[in-house]
């Protein structure tokens, strides 16, 4: 803010303060009136000081939360049509749109920047690898979700699953209705809990998987927990995602196949720049996820007597604890 005062045209300063009121003590006050009214005096005192500017135009962009205006983005790319940071909502945008041309167009942009961390596409390969041939996918946030569209639209990697993501199938009617008609899928909304509901996300899943049993219907094992309540007896853990299915089914035999001959496991303990890697912290933490497939694969190889089998995934599994910080 001094640096502000010093000099109210410096862009950079702009960005820095806006960015520190924002993130202090982010999850208790993000909501509050007055973090809010604060957060709008700042756009406002940016909209006089820099309105032309690239930092403004894309904070305004963020602030707004639209997924459906992208006005001031559009305007910020048009400044700095370089920065990475653009292209995620740019490709959610053309997403919703059904513009599947624009959205390969920024997320080739984006790969072809290297500002994706290696880490999520690898671990996001194989919550892919994870899965039935034509199933659809339910994923969480960003982290499950932007590198799996990489993967697909620029990589070419199981195209024939069709991704869902938890927030975007609430945008409207219209855009779930398009993603399901992919695989010839229609619904009857009358016939599953108000939409916008946390408890619609399980039901659509479960709506699916009983009206068209013949597609495969997975959850991400990164989708939060309160989507699933109702449906958590009928899913089970076949590596990075859930399958849902209404018959017990051997899980165990489809968890060390996808370990054992699908999964790309190198990089749990091969990571490479590891010292100054940007965004490891949320690698390793997402890592975190293969702790129970990996321990349900070593408790199986013990039953069966092949004790060094078991002790070969367990640690992996420790290995992944430590570096996430939980290895006891």
């Amino acid at each position: 803010k001094k640096e502000i005062e010093k000099d109210p045209g410096n862009a950079n300063a702009w960005r820095n303060y806006y960015n520190a009121v924002r993130y202090n003590r982010f999850s208790e006050t993000i909501n509050t009136p007055e973090k809010q009214a604060r957060l709008k005096k700042i756009m406002d005192d940016m909209a006089k000081a820099i309105p032309e500017s690239y930092e403004y135009n894309y904070l305004r962009h963020k602030t707004a939360g639209s997924i459906v205006d992208i006005s001031y983005l559009e305007k910020a790319y048009q400044i700095r049509p370089q920065e990475p940071e653009l292209y995620s909502d740019f490709s959610s945008y053309y997403e919703v749109k059904g513009d599947e041309s624009k959205m390969t167009e920024f997320l080739t942009k984006w790969y072809e920047s290297k500002n994706l961390a290696p880490g999520l596409l690898s671990y996001n390969y194989n919550v892919l690898s994870s899965l039935e041939k034509n199933a659809i996918l339910f994923t969480n946030g960003d982290n499950d979700t932007y590198p799996v569209w990489m993967l697909q639209k620029v990589k070419k990697v199981r195209t024939d699953v069709t991704v869902l993501n938890v927030s975007l199938i609430t945008v409207g009617e219209e855009y779930l209705e398009r993603k399901l008609k992919e695989k010839n899928i229609s619904i009857s909304f009358d016939e599953l809990p108000k939409y916008r509901t946390k408890e619609f996300v399980g039901a659509l899943g479960k709506y699916i998987a009983v009206k068209y049993p013949e597609i495969p219907v997975y959850f991400a094992v990164t989708v939060y927990q309160d989507y699933l309540t109702a449906i958590e007896e009928n899913l089970y853990l076949v590596g990075l995602a859930y399958k849902y299915s209404q018959s017990r089914f051997d899980n165990i035999a489809l968890i060390k196949k996808n370990l054992e001959k699908r999964f790309q496991l190198d990089y749990l303990t091969n990571d490479w720049y590891s010292e100054d890697y940007l965004a490891k912290p949320v690698v390793t933490k997402l890592n975190l996820n293969y702790i129970a497939p990996l321990l349900a694969l070593a408790e199986h190889y013990t039953a069966s007597d092949a004790r060094e089998m078991a002790k070969y995934w367990i640690e992996i599994a420790r290995q992944v604890g430590e570096q996430g910080g939980i290895q006891d």
